[in-house]
């Protein structure tokens, strides 16, 4: 079976790890098989804490996912990650000509390599990616300055770092299960651009993202992220609240949280049991919106419009909440009813099962993320190449028949075994800028000239 358009996505959560595998289709995607499983302690706010046990989880997520799979092993996958400590800091390179100069790509090229060697990443971080944005010449802002002619360049760049610690903690969990990494990205960009409607990308919109242990804000304008922050605060400090009085369970504090949720003073559609319910949910939630409000108003960005997502949004009325504390934006709920997702015919998938970031990783994965199982004897095609004689189809097709013999004959969890030590380990460009090689991402900034471009120290609190 052919099956050389498998991707494999996972989201490292701030309360939760979640796995799919999915092929493309030509409207989106089709899911064939997910899996998720809470963190506890060993990830926490985003953050892995124990390597053993986030290696463990990986492990029983992948065998999961391999099960509904049946006839394919999963061998590497695309990755999206948050996490605290992950931030954006802004810089700028400039050039200056005596004449009035064409901007080519190798001036686009020398400015990226400028802006990796400025000192602008804090000790103890790492750059894991960079965005480039517009370009100021000619008394213009365009994002696509080659083939003009200046005297002067200014580009600013939004560079996204991570404490180097937190990602080698991740990236050893990772190699412990033996999960390949063809890809990693943050989960606000992989994610985010799926919320936005029509021109919400070009005119300033902030997307606060309320996760279970951290709250993500970031802003776009002029269809380019502008800035990211995480607050080390969530939903799950609302649960927290409401049973450190010990007269409710976990199971009813979550319950609590979305079935009742803030009562309104002017519009009370959320009766609420009691007073202090009341107060230790609005309590919590005013406090990461107002540090979400900083975020907003420190960002530079002139933002008309809030998109809330992530759990913490399900929080019933969190709407009227937030409209008096950004009383100045238009506010909203993000929608997913717009994603064009099939679903295999054996498999369930709650409501809320895939999210942003997962669908963002299947739809643009390009590397197939599985292992092809051995043909059937049946359906055997000699393999050729400019080297290898062709094998006599006799020969090839009894090879493989003594191949489905022996595979038989293994046990299931010896196969599997088998399987894992087969998987190769693989990085890319978001890794290796880990270990200061930048050449690749040189070359995808001046490709980006010719076509759509993507997407002051943002500190997270």
């Amino acid at each position: 079976m052919a099956i050389n358009n498998y991707i494999t996505a996972i989201e490292i959560g701030s309360s939760r790890i979640s796995g799919a595998v999915g092929i493309q289709t030509y409207s989106g995607i089709r899911i064939l098989a997910y899996a998720g499983e809470p963190v506890g302690g060993f990830i926490s706010k985003g953050v892995v804490r124990n390597i053993d046990e986030t290696s463990k989880s990986l492990t029983s997520l992948v065998n999961r996912l391999d099960d509904q799979l049946k006839d394919a092993t999963i061998q590497s996958a695309y990755v999206a990650f948050g996490g605290l400590s992950m931030h954006s800091i802004h810089s700028t390179v400039i050039r200056n000509f005596n004449t009035y100069t064409k901007i080519t790509e190798e001036t686009i090229k020398e400015m990226a390599l400028e802006n990796e060697a400025l000192s602008i990443v804090p000790d103890g971080y790492c750059k894991i990616d960079v965005i480039p944005l517009e370009c100021h010449l000619n008394g213009e802002t365009t994002t696509t300055p080659i083939g003009t002619t200046t005297l002067r360049i200014e580009r600013n760049y939004l560079n996204i770092v991570l404490r180097e610690q937190y990602m080698k903690q991740m990236l050893e969990a990772f190699e412990m299960a033996q999960i390949g990494i063809i890809e990693g990205v943050s989960t606000a960009k992989v994610g985010a651009p799926l919320l936005f409607e029509d021109d919400e990308t070009t005119s300033g919109t902030a997307l606060i993202d309320i996760g279970g242990g951290t709250t993500t804000v970031t802003i776009f304008s002029n269809n380019l992220m502008k800035k990211l922050a995480i607050i080390p605060l969530g939903s799950a400090n609302i649960t927290k609240d409401l049973c450190s009085s010990g007269k409710v369970s976990v199971v009813e504090a979550e319950q609590m949280k979305i079935f009742k949720g803030y009562r309104s003073q002017e519009n009370n559609t959320a009766p609420i049991t009691t007073e202090e319910t009341d107060r230790i949910i609005s309590a919590r939630m005013l406090e990461i919106l107002h540090n979400a409000k900083h975020q907003i108003e420190t960002s530079g960005v002139e933002v008309g419009k809030v998109i809330l997502t992530g759990g913490g949004s399900k929080l019933k009325n969190i709407e009227l909440l937030t409209e008096k504390v950004l009383s100045n934006y238009k506010v909203r709920l993000a929608k997913g009813d717009n994603w064009n997702i099939e679903v295999a015919d054996n498999l369930e998938l709650s409501a809320d099962a895939i999210t942003p970031a997962l669908l963002g990783l299947l739809l643009n994965g390009k590397e197939n993320c599985c292992k092809e199982e051995i043909t059937a004897p049946n359906e055997a095609t000699p393999q050729t190449d400019l080297f290898i004689k062709e094998m006599p189809t006799e020969i090839y097709e009894k090879e493989n028949e003594e191949k489905l013999e022996e595979r038989a004959k293994e046990k299931p969890e010896e196969k599997k075994r088998e399987e894992k030590k087969k998987k190769p380990s693989k990085t890319n460009i978001f890794f290796k800028n880990l270990f200061g090689a930048v050449e690749d991402f040189v070359d995808n900034v001046t490709a980006e000239e010719d076509g759509d471009n993507k997407p002051k120290n943002d500190e997270s609190l």
